[in-house]
């Protein structure tokens, strides 16, 4: 096993087949790339056309809702059917990376990078880095079967409840961080580490057979795109929020999912309840 500094891999990739050349992108409908945003001209439309000899899998909505039922426990499946898209998509792409291998990409991620030239020879699993943040979670690319990505679905399992007090973020980024350290390096660390350790990470990954890494600097500086002003379609201008706006999705942040609604009539009706039965007598 590499070492540096006392922090190692404690993980073998090498029983794992090839990447597989499939790249998965999720969103509400399959259209997506009739779109004219920058983007999307600058994204997946750009991923297809730099990856021919991939599949793309656009999977819409109800596509993820499906393949959540069929792939979790029935209580499992209970606690996140009621749950905003952003949480489902976040579960499913784990468990799509994990039983079927390949790359999924975010919408709104730049590309003019083709993966015939950033996937080497004997990879097993891609992990790169927001800047010294933590690893980046809206790329995954990985082999099949791959024991680092059954680590953050037992803990996304294990730490979902039916109302997640804490929101939707900690059971994203602070979560995969914590659990993808735990399985590559024997630690759980948490977010923002410092940038001695988060350059540790890198180099051992670097120095490692089966791994590849790159410090991510979002959204102009990452592993599948570096940014040309001379090749950068502008297409109908709109920006991120504008994008999101016109495709009338809400941030993740935003709103309450079914459960809490549902819990919070409950709550509203008792409390309704009692004050009546208070000052009826």
């Amino acid at each position: 096993m590499s070492t540096h500094n006392q922090i190692a891999i404690e993980i073998d990739l090498s029983t794992l087949d090839a990447i597989p050349k499939i790249i998965y992108v999720s969103w509400k409908t399959k259209d997506i790339l009739d779109n004219q945003s920058p983007i999307i001209l600058n994204g997946v439309s750009n991923l297809k056309k730099l990856n021919p000899n991939y599949i793309l899998e656009i999977s819409d909505d109800n596509d993820i809702e499906v393949y959540l039922k069929e792939n979790l426990k029935s209580w499992d499946y209970i606690k996140i059917k009621n749950k905003k898209i952003v949480e489902k998509v976040d579960l499913w792409r784990l468990l799509k990376i994990y039983n079927e291998g390949g790359i999924y990409v975010d919408i709104d991620r730049y590309c003019n990078i083709s993966f015939n030239d950033i996937i080497k020879e004997g990879t097993k699993c891609i992990l790169p880095t927001y800047a010294n943040v933590d690893f980046s979670q809206d790329i995954m690319i990985s082999a099949k079967g791959n024991p680092i990505f059954k680590k953050v679905i037992e803990r996304n399992l294990k730490k979902r409840l039916l109302l997640n007090p804490r929101g939707v973020f900690h059971l994203g980024p602070p979560l995969y961080m914590r659990a993808v350290t735990k399985a590559v390096f024997g630690k759980s660390y948490k977010r923002k580490p410092g940038s001695e350790i988060m350059e540790k990470f890198r180099a051992l990954l670097t120095d490692a057979k089966h791994f590849q890494t790159y410090k991510e600097m979002l959204p102009n500086d990452s592993l599948i795109y570096k940014h040309d002003n001379t090749t950068f379609k502008k297409g109908n201008g709109l920006g991120k929020d504008d994008f999101y706006k016109s495709q009338n999705i809400k941030t993740w942040s935003s709103g309450y999912d079914t459960n809490t609604l549902i819990f919070l009539a409950i709550l509203i009706t008792i409390i309704t309840i009692f004050l009546i039965i208070k000052f009826a007598f």
